[in-house]
């Protein structure tokens, strides 16, 4: 039922955006796992068996906000895809 909840929250989960913010406010991340430490293909770590990597865990450097959200969310379906075996 819990995740049936999570489920449906998610699913029709809305952000009202009121107005976009200027570039000079974003700030820059970095940090994190070496890219060069991960498969890009499967995002599975090339030093650990089964460990896989997604968003602002590894390296890579960008502009804060949907862009941030964006790389979170690719890498971890893809992560969660090539798993899987799907």
């Amino acid at each position: 039922e819990q995740r049936a909840a999570l489920r449906t929250l998610l699913k029709h989960w809305s952000i009202d955006v009121l107005s976009p913010m200027p570039v000079e406010n974003a700030i820059i991340t970095s940090g994190g796992v070496k890219v060069g430490e991960i498969d890009p293909k499967t995002m599975a770590s090339k030093k650990v068996p089964g460990l896989y990597f997604a968003g602002e865990i590894l390296d890579v450097d960008g502009i804060c906000g949907g862009y941030n959200l964006q790389w979170a969310w690719s890498s971890g379906y893809l992560a969660g895809l090539l798993k899987s075996g799907t």
